[in-house]
């Protein structure tokens, strides 16, 4: 069979499932998904959160702690260092054939803790999740041997800078989104070895450069202009970048040019082998994939920083080989069905289980062997009772399913899904999924106001909050922050340190493929770029090439 077209049992539109699929779901015994792409992705999505730091009580030590967990939420919460301990057993159930294995997986859940923060060997991270091997980091999410970083997301050995997302190797830089080595830039978008600069996209091998776009080695230059070194520090005197007001007005002049002027790739694509999707580095016959880096044979994967093979609709993977509809994992080998586990193998249907083998719909298990809903058993009883829970979870129609939207960790709103599929309260609560409320701030304290220029900014800002201007949320500036905002002459925020961490998330999230023509050779091409972006000269990868590089 060549493929088949079948009708999302979500949204209701048509989606194809090729012969390569076919193949793969035979070989991992799986059936076909009755969702297209896009409601497989917002499903898992739900289940990674992207919520407010909450402080509360450790259910196991009382001490206080700081979670991506409220106090309300439905299990309990352990801090990590006891969560990873064998100072506690995870409860067990026996299976009950007369009661759906959701339901069952659900009671389970609600009566097993989980760590109060997603990440290991870490130090001065509170206020941080899915942080591994980083030290003083703050309000950051999804990050890996990062130091003295702030108000930052997915990043990769990241130091002394603040606002950055998907960025890797870069120090003393400020809003940024998709860059590889930089030292000291500030406004810019995927950019690479380079220093010194300022409002850049796509540039690379570049220093001292200031509202430039696709420059290759150059230096000391303006609006893509050279100047001899001397011009260039000279002209550079007639911005004031330190005033909040002159920089909104240079980021709307740099999108004008962005818009008219730079040469757009047809991907943010490199060093691909028979793969297709947007932000893919060095992968080999990957399909329908995005923020993907060194990975083979997989389809319908959302990041994966590595060392992935053989995976499908898979989110958040690293080292993965033969999975297949899972979110966030490290190291697993023949998985299905799964959120949140380290080191599992030959098992399905795992929620945050750490070095399990051959289980099935257990929650919060450590080296589990042979274990249903958490209880052990030899090898003989699993398999056999293993068969009979698949077939009544077919003759129910859900096996296949992942889990559903009610066992996700928190609130739709507050999760991934909410960032990139974003929904009402209302059609939230009709999916079957959570809405959760941001509990109220003190509104009781002193208001600082704004100063455009950070010349004139006083120490006595510390001491009050300011208010953000989309959420009328307030927020606190760091001595360490400010003294990054002075040394580097960037004014102050006017938007919580979340907001503005969900606006450069969003700006990244290109995976609609979109048919254009090349703007110099008129060939058919398939890009990501939203049309309300306005993206005139968007290139394919020859005329590109012959134009840029």
């Amino acid at each position: 069979m060549n493929f088949e077209t079948k009708q999302c049992q979500n949204c209701n539109k048509e989606f194809k499932i090729d012969s390569d699929d076919f193949e793969f779901y035979e070989k991992i015994k799986v059936p076909t998904p009755k969702l297209c792409f896009f409601c497989r992705l917002q499903k898992r999505l739900a289940f990674w959160l992207f919520g407010k730091f909450n402080r509360r009580k450790c259910d196991f030590s009382k001490e206080n702690i700081i979670s991506i967990h409220s106090h309300k939420t439905r299990f309990p919460v352990f801090k990590a260092t006891y969560w990873y301990s064998d100072q506690w057993q995870p409860p067990q159930m026996d299976y009950n054939f007369s009661c759906s294995f959701f339901d069952q997986l659900y009671n389970l859940q609600i009566k097993t803790p989980k760590p109060h923060q997603f990440g290991t060997n870490n130090l001065d991270c509170d206020y941080c999740d899915d942080v591994w091997d980083s030290k003083n980091c703050y309000l950051c999410r999804s990050m890996a041997n990062c130091e003295n970083l702030s108000y930052s997301y997915r990043t990769v050995r990241c130091r002394d800078s603040y606002d950055l997302s998907y960025c890797f190797d870069s120090e003393q830089s400020y809003d940024c989104s998709y860059l590889f080595k930089i030292y000291n830039v500030q406004y810019a978008f995927n950019v690479k070895n380079s220093i010194d600069s300022a409002f850049l996209y796509d540039c690379h091998n570049v220093n001292n450069c200031f509202m430039c776009w696709n420059l290759r080695n150059k230096g000391y230059y303006i609006l893509n202009k050279p100047y001899s070194k001397e011009e260039y520090f000279q002209k550079l005197k007639e911005y004031n970048l330190g005033s909040w007001n002159i920089i909104q007005f240079l980021k709307k002049e740099f999108q004008k040019h962005i818009q008219q002027n730079a040469i757009h790739r047809v991907d943010v694509n490199s060093k691909i082998i028979q793969s297709s999707g947007n932000y893919l580095s060095e992968c080999k016959r990957c399909r329908s994939s995005y923020f993907l880096e060194n990975s083979e044979n997989c389809a319908y994967c959302f990041r994966g920083p590595g060392g992935n093979k053989d995976a499908y609709d898979a989110t958040g993977i690293w080292k993965g080989e033969l999975i297949y509809d899972v979110n966030q994992l490290t190291q697993g080998y023949n998985l299905k069905y799964s959120n949140y586990c380290t080191n599992c193998c030959d098992s399905e249907y795992l929620d945050f289980c750490v070095n399990c083998e051959n289980c099935f719909g257990c929650v919060g298990l450590k080296n589990g062997h042979y274990c249903i809903l958490n209880k052990p058993y030899n090898k003989e009883e699993y398999e056999k009772l293993i068969k009979s829970i698949k077939d009544s979870m077919m003759t129910e129609g859900v096996y296949g399913d992942f889990f559903p939207y009610k066992m996700a960790y928190g609130g739709y709103n507050l999760s991934l899904a909410g960032v990139f599929f974003p929904k009402t309260k209302e059609e939230i609560n009709k999916m079957g999924a959570l809405w959760e409320d941001i509990e109220e701030t003190n509104t009781n304290i002193d208001i600082a106001p704004f100063i455009d220029d950070i010349t004139m900014v006083k120490d006595d800002v510390l001491q009050k909050a300011l208010i953000c201007e989309e959420s009328n949320r307030p927020f606190n500036l760091r001595k360490d922050e400010l003294e990054f905002f002075r040394k580097h002459v960037i004014p102050l925020p006017h938007n919580y340190p979340d907001i503005r961490t969900l606006k450069r998330v969003r700006d990244l999230f290109c995976v609609v493929p979109i048919n254009v023509h090349c703007f110099f050779c008129d060939k058919e091409i398939t890009t990501y770029y939203p049309q309300e972006w306005n993206y005139k000269k968007i290139a394919c990868e020859k005329c590109y090439l012959a134009e840029v590089a």
